[in-house]
């Protein structure tokens, strides 16, 4: 096992083990010396290695990178692709990921956080296609991961084969209302959009038990419509009486081995009363990025949103992402994507990443 990943996996398990920023300078110099292509960005903008002394000033990998060149610190045991581009399937971002049990500490203690924070195990149901469907998605092998971690029986799947198999979820759902047990139901955005509409057209409304959730994630892509969050939550109650502190959006992507969470249900388990936002685990950080200077913006002001990962220890800890987004005090909060993200001179020049 390389040090350093032992050094993050314990600071998942206890994030009081050590300093992050003490943590992030060693995951920095582990990927400048074991990442060629991370090695070259670095030199090519003149970084001085032994300079960099907190995680604010570790040089930051534009997402687009993915997409051109094998970031990674080792040969990897998994490979995660991202759901698709403009340019195609054979451009997508890879996440090469040399040591697994980063990525699963992560998902896990993500969910334990802010998903399952008052449960130890409840049935669950996903409308996510699992990952003997999709083994290379992100997302099926967290919810993979979810079953095993928090299912008081495994998961019922009601997305295999590629398309979500509703009569399935329904039996979920009416089961779990003659039980009164309570059940946690995982689905993309896309997927709950299309079974609003199909439990609209057939006067369908559930009653779920009281401590029953709902996440969902990846947004309106595929779905028939959008709807505002107020609008989704609204309908999400409606439909499930699943109330708004017990429905939370989750935010994630291939390149990144940690999600954030609306911060909902943690709030309600800790006692606290705050706006909805989302909330990273205490192995990430979040910084907001100027597209204009290049220069951290302050608190308050719209740019685009830089992870900083130490569960991405083996990859790329540092990543600039394309989404738009304004950090307050109470957490982050996404505006969208930045409009001809990849060609803005916050990103990068494709030339210095591909690998052919």
């Amino acid at each position: 096992m390389i040090e350093v990943y032992g050094r993050v996996l314990r600071f998942v398990a206890d994030p009081t083990a050590t300093d992050f920023d003490e943590l992030a300078i060693a995951v920095f110099r582990h990927q400048y010396e074991s990442c060629a292509p991370y090695r070259a960005f670095c030199d090519s903008r003149n970084v001085d290695v032994d300079a960099v002394e907190i995680w604010r000033q570790v040089p930051a990998v534009p997402i687009l990178a993915f997409k051109w060149a094998e970031i990674s610190c080792g040969p990897p045991q998994r490979v995660f692709q991202s759901t698709g581009t403009t340019e195609g399937v054979d451009r997508r971002s890879r996440h090469s990921i040399p040591d697994l049990r980063l990525a699963r500490a992560a998902a896990i203690g993500g969910m334990r956080r802010y998903l399952f924070p008052d449960v130890e195990r409840m049935d669950l149901v996903s409308l996510i296609p699992p990952v003997a469907d999709r083994p290379d998605s992100s997302l099926a092998q967290m919810v993979a991961w979810a079953a095993e971690s928090f299912g008081r029986d495994g998961i019922t799947e009601a997305a295999a084969g590629g398309a979500p198999a509703f009569d399935s979820f329904c039996e979920s759902l009416r089961r779990s209302e003659r039980d009164g047990a309570p059940l946690a139901v995982l689905t993309t955005t896309g997927a709950l959009i299309h079974f609003l509409e199909y439990a609209r057209t057939r006067a369908l409304v559930f009653r779920l038990p009281h401590g029953s959730r709902l996440m969902d994630t990846g947004g309106f892509k595929g779905s028939p419509r959008s709807m505002s969050r107020k609008g989704l939550l609204h309908a999400i109650w409606r439909v499930f009486a699943i109330p708004g502190y017990y429905a939370v959006n989750e935010y994630g992507m291939a390149e990144l081995s940690s999600q954030y969470y609306d911060s909902v249900i943690r709030d309600r388990f800790d006692g606290r009363h705050r706006p909805r936002r989302l909330a990273s685990p205490p192995w990430v950080r979040t910084a907001i990025v100027d597209p204009d200077t290049r220069g951290f913006a302050p608190p308050g002001m719209p740019g685009l949103v830089c992870h900083f990962d130490l569960a991405n220890a083996g990859s790329a800890m540092a990543v600039l992402s394309e989404d738009i987004g304004v950090i307050d005090e109470h957490g982050l909060r996404l505006l969208g994507r930045a409009p001809r993200a990849e060609s803005r001179g916050c990103s990068m020049n494709v030339a210095e990443w591909h690998v052919s």
